[in-house]
């Protein structure tokens, strides 16, 4: 009887046993089943910001919860290369399941580490990704690597330039800084270039290394006599944007931006994407892939929700004539 006993309570804890690490599989299959997705931007600026908090509403929005049905872990270079490369190796190294990056930079860098295509890329708030080095050489299906999907967002240049000269037909000389190691901003000065030409404007330029050296290179422009000053998208120069205005002012002249994040002290106006939107749209196309859609089936689209806005009391300090009534 004993021996029986002993017998039963050996299968009793047998089956505990069995039931026990059965249920910590499931505990491990579901959490496994919860895809990891990283959320990388180059820097902690208005544009970028925005671009995330559209990315994480669309996931929301598609079913991926952070913490309930999928894992989500955020990462800013702070606009530092080393750390970019630092943050890209370490998101391969860990093997997400998807990374979503938001910049140019971060676009290229994690490209650069993710060459193997280890994890599902999805990028957004770039310039040209064409131009970007990364594989991508159109617009089709078939034109970019399997692993990497995304959509570009180039900034409305030529239309900018257009409303300027509106705004101010005696409009003649325009100066710009710009950085030449950045793509973004090399693509938007290539069409300031051919439409300052087409609309009888000199366009004159300043080039940068760092942010640190905006407001010296916008006072070599302003001093030559400048009437007004123009930033697209570079995002070197974005860093230093408030030496810009200060350029700006202390000429009397204004200046007007591919940002409409970006419209204070002499900024009369900015024209460019609703960045949140632009994040939403790389959020869903995030959750299609995530879905089960075919990245072959999925081209490389340019998406531009446009927004103007207007900074009217910029007005009060510029000594030429700038009419914005038009616009309003």
């Amino acid at each position: 009887m004993k021996a029986l006993l002993r017998a039963l309570v050996a299968l009793s804890l047998a089956a505990l046993t069995l039931l026990l690490l059965d249920l910590n599989n499931r505990k491990t299959d579901a959490a496994a089943s919860k895809p990891r997705i990283a959320v990388f931007k180059m820097a902690s600026r208005e544009l970028l910001d925005e671009t995330e908090r559209g990315i994480i509403d669309a996931l929301r929005n598609g079913g991926y919860i952070d913490g309930q049905t999928c894992s989500l872990k955020f990462y800013c270079a702070e606009g530092d290369m080393p750390t970019a490369n630092m943050i890209a190796q370490s998101i391969v190294s860990e093997r997400f399941d998807m990374v979503l990056t938001i910049s140019t930079p971060a676009l290229q860098t994690m490209a650069n580490a993710n060459r193997e295509g280890s994890v599902m890329h999805v990028f957004s708030a770039v310039t040209d990704p064409y131009a970007s080095g990364v594989g991508i050489t159109g617009s089709a299906p078939d034109q970019h690597p399997p692993h990497l999907v995304g959509i570009g967002t180039f900034q409305p240049v030529e239309a900018a330039i257009e409303i300027a000269k509106q705004m101010n037909p005696q409009l003649k000389t325009l100066g710009t800084v710009w950085c030449p190691g950045e793509v973004c901003s090399e693509a938007c000065l290539r069409l300031a270039r051919a439409k300052c030409g087409e609309l009888g404007i000199e366009l004159r330029e300043a080039s940068v290394e760092n942010s640190t050296q905006v407001l010296e290179a916008a006072m070599s422009l302003t001093s030559q006599g400048v009437d007004a000053l123009w930033l697209g998208g570079d995002n070197v120069v974005e860093v230093g944007f408030d030496q810009l205005v200060a350029a700006a002012s202390r000429a009397e002249i204004p200046l007007f931006t591919n940002n409409p994040g970006k419209v204070y002290g002499n900024t009369l106006f900015g024209l460019g994407a609703e960045y949140y939107r632009v994040g939403q749209t790389a959020g869903g196309l995030a959750v299609d892939v995530l879905n089960g859609k075919p990245t072959d089936s999925i081209g490389v689209e340019n998406v531009v929700p446009r927004l103007l806005k207007l900074n009217p009391d910029a007005l009060e300090h510029i000594n030429a004539h700038w009419d914005i009534s038009e616009f309003r």
